[in-house]
């Protein structure tokens, strides 16, 4: 059984950088699977900690374009 990895991303006011980064950790979490040391059931988990921008916003929209994309939301949103 392969282990399952989340890939846990602390998120504040990351509009700028989180359309390029998102895409790298998710070619990371491709890359393991396909190579078959981690579950195809891994993530890439941003935790978004009470950003004032489109943080969350991104978050979501990544979300529902790739199941491998997940957010939590902790404060303002």
């Amino acid at each position: 059984m392969k282990p399952v990895l989340y890939i846990v991303i602390p998120c504040y006011n990351e509009q700028e950088v989180l359309p390029i980064t998102a895409p790298m950790f998710l070619n990371k979490i491709n890359s393991l699977s396909e190579a078959g040391k981690i579950s195809e059931d891994s993530r890439v988990l941003f935790v978004n900690d009470g950003s004032r921008d489109k943080t969350w916003e991104i978050i979501t929209s990544l979300s529902e374009q790739d199941k491998r994309y997940c957010g939590i939301c902790a404060g303002i949103g």
